[in-house]
Parts: C-alpha cells; sequence; structure tokens
C-alpha cells in the first residue's frame, strides 16, 4: 500500500531515536494522523492546493519541536473519491495508531471516511466539503467550514437583494454538487419563487459547452455554480461565446486565479463565497503566520483553498496540545470539546459537547478583469 508521508526531518529522527531509552523513545514517537483524499480520477483537482496548506503547517510545528516534542506524521492514501475506499483508508490509519483523521477531500471521501470514524470512534477534523451529511453532528466530526446549506444561502439572499430572482443552477454530476442544488432550490423557493432550471455536468467536463447552451437558453440573471475549476472554465467559456448575459455565483471550491489563468476576460466578474479570510491581509495573525508558513515550503502563491487547509491542520494541533501527554483519540475527541470558542489567529472556531460548530465565517469576492478579488 503506497503512502504519502508529510514528517520533517524523518530520517534524522529516526537515527536519534534508535539511539534512546524504551522511555525516550515513546515520549519521541511521531504522532500519527491520516488523510484520505483524491489524488486520482476527474475530481483530484480539488486536493492539491487544501494538502499544501496541510503541509505548511505541519512543518511549521514540527520545525518549531511537534507537540510537546513529538513530531506529527501525516499519511495519506487515495480514495478516487470512492466512499467505501475512504472509509477503508480511516481503517488502515486506526490499526497502524493514528489518533486522528484530517481533512477527507470532497463529499464522498469524507462520506466514506466519518462512516468508519463514527465507528471505529476516532476524530475527522475539517471535511474539505460542506454537504449535510457532512455537517450534521456526530461526536466523532469536527466541520471547520461552514455548511453549503449556509453558503447557499447567504449566496441567494444577495441575489435577491439586489433585484436578481431568476435564478440557474449548474453542477457536476455528484452527490455533493447535488446537495448544493437541492439546498439553493429551497432558498430560492422560501422566497417565493422557483429555479429557473438547471443542468448537470459530467465531472470531467466532456458536455460542459453542450450544457451551457442548454442553461443559455433560459436567459437567467443569474448562474449558481456547484462545479470543479476545468469544468467551471469550459462552462462559462461556452456560456459567454454563445451569448449568455450572466451573474455567475459559484460557492468557495471555485479557485479564482486558477480560473482567471485558464479564461482570462471571461473570468471578470464571476463571484465567489469564501469560507475563510482573505489570505493576503497579513494584518491579521493568522495570516501573517500561513504565509509564513506557506513560504518556509518554498510555496510563492497563497490561496483560499491552501489557506483553508492551513486552518484545518491549525485547528487538529490545537486539539493536540489539549489532548494530553500521550495523545488517542478518545482524549482528542476531548480536546477539541474543551475549546469552547478558541480564538485562532483572528477568527474563532466553536466545539463543546454535543456542538461542534467550527468557523462561522464567509464573505463574497469578486474577481476583477486583472484576476484580483474584490472584496
Amino acid at each position: 500500500m503506497k503512502y504519502t508521508k508529510i514528517h520533517l526531518l524523518a530520517s534524522a529522527l529516526a537515527a536519534f531515536v534508535v539511539g534512546l531509552s524504551p522511555a525516550a523513545q515513546a515520549q519521541t514517537k511521531p504522532l500519527l494522523i491520516g488523510q484520505t483524499y483524491v489524488q486520482t480520477g476527474p475530481l483530484a483537482s480539488l486536493s492539491p492546493e487544501p494538502v499544501m496548506g496541510v503541509r505548511a503547517m505541519l512543518n511549521a510545528l514540527n520545525a518549531n519541536g511537534g507537540i510537546n516534542g513529538r513530531p506529527v506524521e501525516l499519511r495519506q492514501l487515495d480514495d478516487a473519491y470512492d466512499p467505501a475506499k475512504g472509509a477503508e483508508n480511516v481503517k488502515t490509519f486506526v490499526k497502524e495508531g493514528a489518533v486522528g483523521i484530517l481533512m477527507p477531500i470532497g463529499t464522498s471521501s469524507s462520506v466514506g471516511a466519518l462512516k468508519a470514524a463514527n465507528e471505529l470512534k476516532i476524530p475527522v477534523v475539517g471535511p474539505y466539503t460542506g454537504a449535510g451529511p457532512v455537517t450534521k453532528f456526530s461526536e466523532y466530526n469536527f466541520p471547520v467550514r461552514i455548511s453549503f446549506d449556509e453558503e447557499y444561502s447567504r449566496i441567494v439572499n444577495h441575489l435577491f437583494t439586489i433585484g436578481l430572482s431568476r435564478i440557474a443552477f449548474a453542477h457536476n454530476d455528484n452527490p455533493g454538487a447535488r446537495s448544493a442544488l437541492e439546498s439553493t432550490q429551497k432558498f430560492i423557493a422560501e422566497r417565493g419563487e422557483k429555479m429557473a432550471g438547471s443542468v448537470a455536468i459530467k465531472n470531467d467536463g466532456s458536455d460542459a459547452a453542450e450544457r451551457a447552451v442548454e442553461l443559455a437558453k433560459l436567459k437567467p440573471k443569474a448562474v449558481v455554480l456547484a462545479v470543479t475549476n476545468d469544468v467551471a472554465a469550459k462552462f462559462i467559456t461556452a456560456y459567454r461565446a454563445a451569448g449568455g448575459e450572466t451573474a455567475f455565483y459559484s460557492f468557495s471550491f471555485l479557485n479564482g486565479q486558477k480560473l482567471f489563468q485558464d479564461i482570462k476576460k471571461d473570468a471578470a466578474g464571476v463571484v465567489i463565497s469564501q469560507v475563510v479570510p482573505y489570505p493576503w491581509n497579513s494584518a491579521m495573525p493568522l495570516i501573517a503566520e500561513y504565509q509564513a508558513a506557506m513560504k518556509k515550503i518554498g510555496a510563492t502563491e497563497f490561496s483560499y483553498a491552501s489557506l483553508e487547509g492551513y486552518v484545518a491542520a491549525k485547528v487538529m494541533v490545537e486539539g493536540l496540545k489539549r489532548a494530553g501527554s500521550n495523545p488517542t483519540p478518545d482524549s482528542l475527541q476531548k480536546g477539541l470539546e474543551s475549546f469552547r470558542t478558541l480564538d485562532i489567529g483572528g477568527i474563532a472556531v466553536s466545539y463543546r459537547p454535543g456542538e461542534h460548530r467550527g468557523l462561522t465565517f464567509s464573505e463574497l469576492s469578486m474577481l476583477k478583469a486583472d484576476g484580483r478579488y474584490l472584496r
């Protein structure tokens, strides 16, 4: 079985540990956490940036002595967006002594991971999705981001506030995106309107142009997106080429910088919901810390997605710090619930017994003609 490991100075540490007494070895043995994520398949583009943020956080942590002198090791396994594989990966991590599961990527991966985690009683921190099945409360589920329901409620409220009520929806044909469609339909109905129409696009984007022409014929005033970057680029370009004039709104998985790189001027005006703060605002302590950690791993570009990975890893680390001298899945769960409301550098994470709220943060950002964000 092939692993990816994030473990600073692993060989030097191993040589050092060999020379220690058994008691001392126990104190320097790495704390193991696992991550099941999408490394292959059409949705693999979801993973690189949040995983980079995780790497930046853990490298900075281990360079500063880890937790009580123990480094944190992250083992990763590909689940190809298959919930059964996600569940199996979690079982593998538990067998190998993991004390927690960090940031499964995507809805299907997270559903599988949480199923196994709830059975095996190991905490899952920061799933990279806001789908309903993944945000509902369980003792071992610790979401960090707000839910898709909250994202789409805020988008719909904004659209009605500015007078745009003829709203259509375009989404990837997968469970998380369908959940987003259902949420948006519900919020539009609560306003006394019906969705103007919707299209489902294959995950590889092969029918994106066809679906764009189909939706443009309905002449919506706004199109809300729940699609990956590659699909968004194909869909928006084809929609504009078909003469469709509309405002595009997307949930937080859309990487605006990459979209601009792909389609240039056609990306201008696209509005994206964000669930973590502006990654370039170094006046916020969390952002200054994130930027410094990213630079240490050689990352020259900041992004919302890598910041979300950094935040999820930071939440896991804060839980481990409160989990006692020898953390276990049970003590990590209790450590996370001891947060109550914890400021992590300008934003607060809330967990307590019976309520795992995570963050409440969100804002809308618009892509400008030069590819930068207008907030």
